[in-house]
């Protein structure tokens, strides 16, 4: 189908048999059995990794060449959803106007040691280290090309408050606490919540805040 040799039509057919199959795996039409699913799946989820084929999720997407990003992204090569409220009329004030709303939604002030978790090309990450000089900032990225751009970008600007771990989440260890923990869009790809959030409970000062942003479906019947 990737090769373009299958019809559109064919292809379709074969997503709805696949669909109905899940559904049918689900017992999407027996609400109790379909809670005994869920339960199984909840406590499944509960033996795993943090996260699973990181290295493969890293080749898709992490390492393909920034050049790439700088042609599809905007000014800050945010890696995640933008902001189009305000009167916003280009993708390069959308993604700061994002920036902007979750420093303020993360509560951060500056002066704060930072930890974010999932840096992607370091959007927040050069943002929060630009606006709040006086923080600490610390950035979590399993990808070896990001680390090199960031750090690029951070050391034309200037910025000598960002550091950039390379390293896989499952084998993460800090030695150091934080007053925020925040992360943008990486919680989609954990598997283990409740290991991350006990980790992250252990790298939080005792009145410190996780901030996390995620992308979740709102099924109609709860619009």
């Amino acid at each position: 189908a990737e090769r373009g040799r299958l019809p559109d039509a064919l292809i379709r057919i074969g997503i709805r048999r696949l669909l109905r199959q899940r559904l049918a795996e689900e017992h999407a039409a027996d609400p109790e059995a379909a809670a005994i699913r869920y339960a199984q799946r909840i406590e499944q989820l509960g033996r795993s990794a943090i996260a699973l084929e990181t290295d493969a999720a890293n080749a898709q997407h992490y390492e393909v060449p920034t050049a790439f990003y700088r042609e599809v992204l905007g000014r800050h090569l945010k890696y995640s959803s933008a902001e189009w409220g305000g009167g916003v009329e280009n993708l390069d004030a959308a993604e700061a106007r994002m920036l902007t709303i979750t420093c303020e939604r993360a509560g951060l002030v500056d002066g704060q040691q930072v930890l974010e978790l999932g840096c992607g090309w370091g959007s927040l990450s050069l943002w929060m280290a630009e606006h709040y000089p006086a923080s600490r900032i610390t950035s979590v990225s399993n990808s070896a090309s990001q680390r090199e751009y960031i750090l690029g970008v951070a050391a034309e600007r200037g910025l000598e408050n960002l550091e950039v771990l390379t390293c896989d989440v499952n084998r993460l260890k800090l030695d150091r606490q934080f007053d925020r923990v925040v992360s943008v869009e990486m919680f989609e790809h954990v598997r283990n919540y409740r290991e991350l959030m006990g980790r992250i409970a252990a790298w939080l000062v005792p009145d410190g805040q996780l901030f996390v942003h995620i992308l979740f479906d709102k099924p109609a019947s709860r619009a």
